[in-house]
């Protein structure tokens, strides 16, 4: 049969494409096809957000325009025919006008490497097509399938709280409780600072300028649609337009695979390499699309989308009583954090069913609820319900190959009958549940008799399963402790998981499923109303109650506070203003070029790796050769962070003080030594932190393993030396039942010490940042209202810690510490900068510009940058150890003053001249005006042979203040509230130091307590991509996150007395690690038996799965899984 043209517009520009492939995705054919690179490749299995685009269609049955967000790099052209694309280049642009949400993201400080901006810019412009003043909870909403590596997530959230109903920051203009100027006043009396951004600057919103649907496509919608054919080498689509079409090419094509959302099947063809030569995509035919409230439930055709079943579900839950929608808010509850917008938009109910996951978050929820599907094939029809015998294995339903599921029926809930779902995973938001439930119990008529009783589970085998064996023995049972007590011992015994069961972490999962039910249990007590004297479990006692809570946060609250410039500074001068990064407004445009966005040449190769333990080909093409990784690709070759084991001795007074150490330390290298021995260096000049010890031995080796060969990250081996020291130091007040602030400040360093390696501390700010953070955070008077929360609550805890650093600053190869830099000045006045350093988002380029108008006493708008090359700036140091600003800002300075130095003449001839007049003057004269700058760090060096010499230039200190609370049943944790004082010294940027402060922490934030490698035994990496490998998300961040630059602390050996800020506050983050395992100490008191100074070991990252297992209670004891000798288990941690 002849193919289709495929019709679709994009940008308001209509595409007609005469052979288009099944097999391409949306964001490859904008890329290529059409040259629209604003559109990010991330991770190209939907759970980064870098590809977001809008779609815009007419929908037939709401009888109306609908735009949604969508990922580019799951979605087939194929599925775009007569609909409308908007890309972030759509929107607006640096040439013409920034869109208001361009214009917000960028000067509120929302981009860093900028990578990401795109696709956050267009999920915030797509909520707001929908909703032009949207609340805060529905900003929050519309992230939950976006990342973002650098910010810290603060700036881009304060920046579009400005588009919400209960708006932003304001200036101070008005009286606003969401305004950082509306804080309540200390002690300490530190004035407020100015904010950030002034609102007042932005652009109004106003949604009548937005472009228009295509009116071609308007014209359309009275038009009968008629089935379309696509033709691939390898695959054919077919888009069928009725009911019976459906179902005679499923008749024809038994095997075909019927697609809507494209959010599985993308993934199993892209990652798996599976082909399907028959897709049928089923979206437009009404019957599946259907929407019916019956007498029994809520009907919806099976191609619905997640999204819409959301919404009308919400509906229902607001209109009908409470008795007729248990079951309604079990699905909400799942689909709340189901995925990310862009996938719920597109992804069908019908699919998730038929997918038939053994982790699906939504059919333990159906099977438990008795929800009917109805099925059909050419010439049958029949409704069955979803129980246990509905996935009959992995990834098999009940359905015949020439069958379909039309539509599934949610009940009505009935009087007596009570309803609950839980999901743990390893992040709250678009993350993989390790288990999910449903679970549903019917009582007798007036009484706590059972009646009817449903627990069904995904993530305990191959398939979602009923606990028929356990449910069946508590029919006509009383709901009381007894049940309580018999339903856990048999979930123990009946949900039982060989100790190599795919997925791994055995024991956590076996503990949830009971955990789960204690909720459900005491879920089911409070809604009753039951007591029982006698019971303590029976009365639900008030310490239980906080078991019962779902998942909330609140809105986020911030304060960013740092020093005003002085009085009269000149306007002119930046040097210590937020300037916005340069690069920002073509970052949020989509303009911002990347290596893989450098237009294809003709004759161009791509090179592909292929892994592999010997090199198999030499490549001399003479032609250019593009290599762009994917995100799996990137993650099983290149090595992480190198995992450090220590093995330590430390010597301690009753008093808490410390007298002596000795530190074993191993870094897992991989399989080459690449930066390891020098990351296992800084470790060792790192494992003090901030703490005096008269006698101390340290130790480190790299290790050479089979795995790929691990490298440096932010803080290169300091963050590891550095967890070490904190943990022996919590063991230390443990032991001695002192308060851990007491005995880390204690053995804090004074001004003037000699640290382990002999370098003396001088202008040691860490007192100052320490006592501001413990008045700031109000750190006393919160430690006694968590020990009163903890006395209240018996299933959620919470915890607080308060860390120092103190962070070596410069390259310990001293060769490294040098820079330079080009200054070429025209004769126009403009100004043209090269230096040696590389901008990857952390505001270098804006610096120097900063730096290079303060020195020439010029505006910023006459200086322009150039990327750095080695044909202007030769011998580059890399740009990393944070001193890139230090180096290069200094070597600019140098290039600066030799050009002030030969127009000096002429500016003493013409003192009221203009720059342009001295400048024309000196050309005239024959003057040059380019002139290099260089710079090195003096009198640093150091010999471990020896231990002596100067290691650091100077040092970088901080100080964070962290609370969490932690759900004692699953492991869970939030961070409610951090406070971080940090020594910049005199900052260059405040805007960008805050920015370097909390994305460093969100980075370290990930590093202990969310990211996690798993290799198989035999050293294959497992964790991959976003899907398996969960860094923070916007959710993740502290709900209160304040963040102070301490004022008059001026640096002398670094420019402009400025101090370093990109590593140094990553460990800050261990604020939260430590704030945790507070958390879980009370636990263990409570629930395990144990006293307060019982020490218990807690690795990083302390994952849902590590807090669960280290609250030890009745119910973990239960879920001891024995392991044999010879077992091999599922996954390897490092």
């Amino acid at each position: 049969m002849t193919a289709d043209e495929l019709v679709f517009f994009v940008n308001g520009k209509k595409v007609v494409e005469k052979n288009a492939d099944p097999e391409t995705t949306l964001l490859a054919y904008l890329r290529r096809k059409l040259g629209l690179s604003g559109t990010k490749l991330g991770c190209g299995e939907g759970r980064c957000g870098a590809c977001t685009v809008m779609i815009s269609k007419y929908d037939h049955l709401q009888n109306k325009i609908v735009h949604f967000s969508a990922n580019a790099c799951l979605a087939p052209i194929c599925s775009l025919h007569h609909v409308a694309v908007t890309t972030v280049e759509g929107i607006g642009s640096t040439k013409t006008r920034l869109h208001p949400v361009q214009e917000r993201i960028a000067k509120s400080h929302g981009s860093q490497c900028g990578f990401c901006t795109p696709g956050i810019v267009m999920s915030m412009y797509t909520l707001l097509r929908n909703q032009p003043q949207p609340t805060m909870e529905e900003v929050e909403d519309a992230f939950h399938g976006n990342l973002c590596r650098c910010t810290g997530y603060r700036p881009i959230l304060q920046g579009f709280r400005t588009f919400t109903k209960d708006g932003g920051c304001c200036g101070g203009n008005a009286d606003n409780p969401n305004c950082c100027m509306n804080q309540k006043k200390d002690h300490t009396q530190i004035t407020p600072s100015p904010c950030l951004f002034n609102p007042e600057d932005f652009m109004p919103l106003d949604p009548t300028q937005e472009p228009i649907f295509p009116p071609e496509l308007l014209r359309l919608k009275d038009t009968p649609q008629k089935q379309v054919r696509f033709e691939g080498e390898r695959v054919t689509w077919i888009q069928a337009s009725t009911l019976k079409e459906l179902l005679d090419l499923k008749a024809q094509h038994p095997e075909a695979k019927l697609v809507v959302g494209n959010t599985e099947i993308g993934i199993e063809m892209k990652f798996k390499n599976k082909l399907f030569p028959v897709i049928i995509s089923p979206a437009w035919i009404p019957e599946l699309n259907f929407v019916e409230r019956g007498p029994e439930g809520i009907s919806f055709g099976a191609a619905c989308s997640l999204d819409s079943v959301e919404k009308t579900l919400k509906d229902a839950v607001a209109e009908l009583p409470a008795h007729k929608t248990e079951v309604f808010r079990g699905v909400l509850e799942q689909l709340r954090w189901f995925a990310g917008k862009q996938v719920k938009s597109v992804a069908s109910i019908g699919g998730n069913i038929i997918n038939a996951s053994p982790i699906s978050d939504l059919n333990p929820v159906f099977m438990a609820s008795g929800a009917k599907m109805t099925i059909v094939s050419r010439g049958t029809r029949r409704t069955v319900p979803m129980d246990h015998t509905f996935f009959p294995a992995y990834r098999k339903t009940l359905l015949s190959p020439e069958e379909i599921l039309l539509s599934i029926e949610i009940p009505y809930s009935r009087e007596g009958e009570f309803f609950s779902a839980f999901k743990q995973a390893s992040r709250r938001e678009d993350d993989i549940a390790k288990v999910t439930c449903g679970m549903r119990v019917l009582f007798q008529p007036g009484t706590t008799q059972v009646k009817e009783l449903a627990l069904c589970y995904g993530g305990m085998a191959d398939r979602t399963i009923s606990a028929l064996k356990t449910t069946r023995k508590q029919l006509s049972n009383f709901w009381n402790e007894k049940l309580l007590h018999e339903v856990c011992a048999s979930l123990a015994e009946e949900l039982h998981l060989p100790p190599d069961a795919p997925g791994g972490m055995v024991d956590f999962r076996r503990t949830l499923t009971l955990s789960f039910f204690f909720k459900f249990y005491l879920t089911v007590l409070q809604k009753l109303g039951k007591e029982h004297p006698e019971d303590k479990c029976g009365q639900l006692d008030p310490t239980f109650a906080s078991a019962t809570f779902l998942f909330q946060k609140d809105p986020p609250a911030n304060v960013q506070l740092f020093q005003e410039v002085p009085k009269g500074q000149s306007e002119e001068d930046m040097v210590g203003r937020p300037l916005p990064h340069l690069a920002s407004a073509m970052q949020a445009s989509g303009e911002a070029m990347y290596c893989d966005d450098i237009p294809r040449y003709e004759n161009e190769l791509t090179l592909r790796l292929v892994t592999s333990t010997q090199a198999h080909a030499k490549i001399k093409t003479g032609r250019p050769v593009r290599c762009m990784l994917d995100r799996d690709e990137d993650m099983l070759i290149t090595g992480g962070r190198n995992p450090f084991l220590a093995r330590y001795k430390v010597g301690f007074m009753k008093t808490g003080k410390v007298v002596a150490l000795e530190v074993e330390h191993y870094g897992n290298a991989g399989n080459s030594e690449d930066l390891s021995l020098r990351v296992v260096g800084r470790a060792l000049l790192h494992m003090d932190n901030s703490y005096k010890i008269p006698n101390i031995r340290g130790t480190g080796q790299a290790c050479k393993t089979n795995l790929p060969s691990n490298t440096a990250f932010r803080g290169f081996g300091g963050p590891q030396g550095m967890l070490i020291a904190e943990h022996w130091m919590s063991e230390v007040a443990v032991t001695c039942g002192l308060p851990a602030e007491e005995v880390r400040k204690k053995n804090m360093y004074k001004e003037g010490d000699l640290t382990h390696f002999n370098q003396k501390l001088e202008g040691f700010t860490l007192p100052r940042c320490w006592d501001e953070c413990l008045a700031i955070s109000e750190y006393h008077a919160r430690r006694s209202e968590v020990d009163k929360f903890n006395k209240e609550h018996c299933w959620k805890k919470r915890g607080l810690c308060i860390i120092p650093i103190k962070f070596g600053i410069d390259y310990t190869l001293s060769f490294l510490n040098q820079a330079g830099a080009l200054i070429l000045v025209y004769t126009d006045g403009s100004v043209l900068l090269t230096h040696g350093g590389t901008e990857m988002g952390q505001g270098l380029h804006t610096k120097m510009v900063q730096v290079a108008s303060k020195a020439l006493k010029i505006p910023i708008s006459k200086i322009y940058i150039s990327e750095t090359s080695t044909n202007t700036v030769p011998n580059t140091s890399p740009t990393s150890a944070s001193i890139s600003t230090d180096i290069n800002g200094q070597a600019v300075y140098e290039a600066c003053q030799k050009i002030l130095k030969r127009l000096e003449p002429f500016k003493r001839k013409n003192p009221r001249g203009s720059w342009e007049d001295w400048v024309t003057a000196a050309y005239q004269d024959a003057v040059s005006l380019s002139a290099t700058g260089f710079y090195k760090i003096p009198n640093v060096g150091y010999s471990f042979e020896t231990n002596s010499g100067t290691p650091f230039n100077y040092f970088s200190y901080g100080v964070a203040c962290s609370e969490v609370e932690i759900d004692c049943l699953t492991g869970d944790h939030k961070n409610l509230r951090t406070d971080i004082v940090m020594d910049v010294g005199c900052s260059l940027n405040p805007a960008i130091d805050i920015g370097q402060v909390e994305g460093a922490f969100v980075q370290g934030l990930g590093l202990f307590t969310l990211e996690e490698l798993h290799y198989s035994p035999d050293g294959t990496l497992l964790t991959r991509g976003p899907g398996t490998y969960k860094i923070p998300a916007f959710g993740s961040i502290p709900t209160e996150f304040r963040v102070s630059l301490l004022r008059d602390s001026p640096n002398k050996k670094a420019i402009y007395a400025s101090k370093a800020i990109g590593e140094p506050p990553l460990f800050l983050a261990a604020s939260i690690f430590f704030a945790i395992k507070d958390a879980i100490r009370a636990a263990r008191a409570q629930h395990g038996g144990s006293n307060t100074k019982e020490l218990f070991r807690l690795d990083s990252p302390a994952t849902p799965e590590k807090i669960r297992n280290a609250c030890v209670d009745k119910f973990t004891t239960l879920c001891i899984t024995d392991v044999p000798g010879n077992c091999k288990p599922w996954s390897q941690r490092v």
